[in-house]
């Protein structure tokens, strides 16, 4: 089956008023489609008008297309800096007589709220008399039910959770393979639907700690306003806000201060403060700095940043950027690499070199020949780059993207460390690497300090095809590294580098106990092929 426009278009209604999620992106869309395309076929429904007839007579079926219309991202021990927060507060908490609280308050399939109560668990054994509960909600149905069987796939587990084995009860026979949690753990743990936006949401608060990460990026700035006023209304005072790490909010007018990156605590204002202020991006707006000789270009994107609600000041060429910086705080810079007084590249060089630490998107015309160049800058000084022919086909997506940099927007250094790959308790067999944006800075800097005899790399890096071949070639030069061959098939070798490229998947398998590539050419995953998955 199908959809055609009208009915794309009824889907991203829908998706917009059940869940409030921001349909803009056309990556998004296109992954809510054939999410709901899937669960037809599974009930053996091709017509979508008939689809959406069932939905309205069966309250199950509305529950599976909440669920088709959701973001399920989630994992076990997500945003790991996190959970270091998280205990630091356990430890102040121990003085208080008091049960600690806490909400994942879009916790999806659980395992975030069942990592916290993992955590709290372990607290509780070493101090007996410490108590806790948390609560789990979600605005999907089905995801909530998955959270309260509490049963979930082996191969899901990673190396935090596997530290915590003590706490896990592991499947045989028709359960082999999967894994529940200990009665101690789910006797501490509730699970609801709940929606964020509801204007009058109570849960089982207040809290000392709400968790609300990896939700705000979804809606618009009025529902975001909504819901993080909801959030805090449930938080005890002197309680803490976690949001995601690419996410950020206006701190003072909520009466929230700052703790760290993504950490908030409720302070005595924040009552009165959520009474006074209509939306929590109401002051300081990010600023972009927009260089480029071209005033259509100009012009696009200042409206763009202005629909975002950005300001954004325009300067025409690579002097008066400088000239602008010396005085001015900016949080983006956009910069095109063709200008008439000094290319962008020799700018941003010289920039950096003079200490500029802001984020920077290059938006230029470049032709497949000089695909290195960009890399080169890519792996050097910039973040992203983008097609100045792309700038209206796909607002949408480069929205998130601008909303990505300017969220975590702190460069900031690698710590000057050597990985220690020959001792035979820290050698993996494989390294697996993925990059989105700013991925070639991070991949230059991880990659010269491996030893060429390291074990074999496979690297996903989201980046226009046309620089994949420039990159894989980069980085196998900087790091020492041979670049292996990216063939179906082709077996891991140590002191190898493999790059997904050619717009192709990249896969691990093992043949007779060796590792060997999968090249796939499946369907895009998140809007990406290859995609980090």
């Amino acid at each position: 089956m199908a959809f055609d426009d009208k009915e794309k278009k009824l889907l991203s209604d829908l998706a917009e008023k059940l869940t409030g999620g921001n349909q803009t992106g056309e990556t998004r869309q296109n992954s809510l489609v054939s999410n709901v395309e899937r669960r037809m076929r599974e009930i053996g429904v091709e017509d979508l008008y008939e689809y959406l007839q069932i939905v309205e007579q069966d309250a199950d079926e509305h529950s599976h297309l909440i669920s088709a219309l959701t973001i399920h991202t989630t994992s076990w021990f997500r945003e790991n800096p996190h959970f270091v927060v998280f205990q630091e507060l356990l430890m102040k908490a121990l003085d208080k007589n008091e049960v600690f609280t806490v909400w994942c308050s879009a916790c999806s399939t659980g395992e975030e709220a069942y990592s916290f109560a993992i955590v709290l668990e372990e607290f509780r054994r070493v101090h007996s008399k410490f108590e806790y509960r948390v609560v789990g909600t979600d605005i999907d149905p089905v995801s909530i039910a998955t959270a309260q069987h509490a049963v979930y796939a082996d191969r899901y587990m990673n190396f935090l959770l596997s530290r915590y084995k003590r706490h896990l009860l592991f499947g045989s026979g028709k359960t082999e393979g999967h894994f529940t949690l200990s009665k101690e753990v789910r006797s501490r743990c509730v699970f609801r639907v709940a929606d964020l936006r509801s204007k009058n949401l109570q849960q089982d608060g207040p809290f000392n700690v709400a968790i609300c990460r990896n939700v705000l990026i979804y809606f618009t700035p009025e529902t975001v306003d909504q819901v993080v006023k909801n959030v805090v209304a449930n938080l005890k005072l002197e309680g803490h806000l976690l949001l995601g790490h690419s996410e950020s909010i206006q701190a003072g007018p909520l009466g929230l201060v700052q703790r760290g990156h993504s950490v908030f605590s409720k302070t005595a204002s924040t009552k009165k403060n959520i009474e006074r202020t209509t939306s929590v991006n109401s002051t300081a707006r990010p600023i972009v700095l927009i260089i480029d000789d071209s005033a259509t270009v100009r012009q696009v994107l200042k409206k763009q940043f202005a629909e975002m609600g950005f300001e954004s000041k325009a300067v025409t060429s690579a002097a008066e950027a400088s000239a602008y910086l010396k005085s001015n705080h900016v949080d983006l810079i956009t910069l095109d690499l063709q200008m008439p007084d000094m290319n962008g590249d020799a700018w941003l060089e010289a920039e950096r070199r003079a200490g500029l630490v802001t984020p920077v998107i290059i938006v230029s015309d470049v032709h497949a020949a000089d695909a290195d160049a960009v890399v080169q800058l890519l792996a050097r000084g910039a973040q992203e780059y983008i097609e100045k022919e792309s700038l209206v086909a796909n607002a949408a997506t480069l929205k998130e993207m601008f909303l990505e940099l300017i969220r975590g927007s702190d460069i900031k250094p690698m710590p000057n460390v050597k990985p220690n790959l020959r001792s035979p308790n820290k050698r993996p067999d494989i390294i697996a690497i993925g990059a989105s944006t700013g991925g070639p800075q991070a991949l230059v800097k991880i990659l010269s300090k491996l030893p060429p005899d390291s074990p074999p790399i496979v690297v996903t890096q989201h980046i226009s095809v046309k620089f994949m071949h420039p990159l894989a070639e980069r980085l196998a030069s900087i790091s020492g590294l041979k670049l292996g061959e990216f063939t179906h098939d082709a077996r891991l070798l140590p002191g190898h580098i493999y790059l997904a490229y050619d717009d192709c998947h990249i896969g691990i398998a093992e043949s007779e106990r060796t590792p060997i590539i999968q090249v796939s050419k499946s369907p895009p995953l998140h809007g990406h092929r290859p995609s980090v998955d």
